[in-house]
């Protein structure tokens, strides 16, 4: 687990990276590596932003005036506006991503000849930004410039995989990869905040879909499970979860068939048990959601 260094005596400034649905992800650069003990990164500022993702050993990095100890699991998310410095503390293996948030065109650009060396004056003088997402209504959400996820290796192994074999489509398929890994992260994120009153008052909606999610809920149906008549209902549901009843159910299908997909099971299978009447309206579904076939997720 990282460290976290005692609360700075400033403010950090807030950047905005816009609306979590117009994100337009494209991956510039990824890779797997192996290092030793002491190799070092920076200072530098990059052109774009990074997700360092340490999968064994440990390492230090130093954003401005934080400096962090990340161990196995722990991952670092910042920006061209962060001066930084990494050091592996051991031998260590980490995934390194570089992404735009948004950009139109799907071609990587390599942020190697873009990379600026800086002084350490530089470095232990600036201040790391607060990086946030807008949600529903408005609100802002501030993604973490630490935090520790160890299941984003597999989702991390995918994106260095198409980053580097090539294959046709390979830009379509890193933006829609990409696209997943920020909402993971965000939803992660949501997962640690205080749970408001509200919610409380949809949990036998959330709870009867998560049980059966084969079931074709009604949103009056759910709304009956809560004692509330289904506008004030569905208001409530998609302010508390940012989707209305019928996408969360959709989304816990399509949650459960990934599980049931990595674990083996048959197509055919998975469609009945998730209440679908074919292969085929499963297939077309899964793909709507993740821009993926069901045999190409599993793959």
């Amino acid at each position: 687990m990282f460290q976290d260094p005692p609360h700075p005596p400033y403010s950090n400034p807030d950047i905005v990276l816009g609306a979590i649905d117009d994100l337009q992800p494209t991956v510039n650069f990824a890779s797997q590596a192996e290092v030793p003990a002491f190799e070092q990164w920076g200072p530098r500022i990059i052109p774009d932003y990074q997700l360092f993702c340490l999968l064994s050993g440990e390492a230090e990095i130093r954003i401005g005036q934080e400096q962090y100890t990340l161990a196995a699991g722990d991952s670092a998310l910042y920006g061209p506006h962060c001066p930084h410095r990494i050091i592996t503390r051991t031998g260590a293996v980490f995934i390194g991503i570089h992404f735009a948030y948004r950009q139109s065109s799907l071609e990587p650009v390599h942020p190697a000849f873009s990379i600026e060396a800086c002084s350490e004056e530089k470095l232990k003088a600036s201040i790391r930004p607060n990086y946030k997402l807008e949600l529903y209504n408005k609100e802002l959400l501030e993604l973490p410039p630490f935090f520790t996820k160890p299941d984003l290796k597999p989702i991390l192994m995918r994106i260095v995989k198409e980053y580097m074999n090539e294959q046709p489509g390979y830009r379509i398929v890193l933006r829609s990869l990409m696209t997943e890994l920020i909402a993971t992260i965000v939803r992660n994120q949501l997962t640690k905040r205080p749970r408001s009153p509200e919610q409380g008052k949809i949990d036998p909606a959330l709870q009867a879909i998560n049980q059966q999610p084969e079931k074709n809920w009604t949103v009056n149906e759910l709304a009956a499970l809560c004692g509330y008549h289904v506008i004030y209902f569905s208001s409530l549901f998609r302010k508390c979860t940012g989707d209305s009843p019928k996408q969360y159910l959709i989304n816990e299908r399509i949650r459960k068939a990934k599980y049931y997909l990595l674990s083996g099971e048959k197509m055919e299978v998975i469609a009945e048990r998730l209440g679908y009447a074919s292969v085929h309206y499963f297939s077309r579904n899964f793909k709507e959601e993740t821009s993926l076939t069901p045999t190409e997720f599993r793959n």
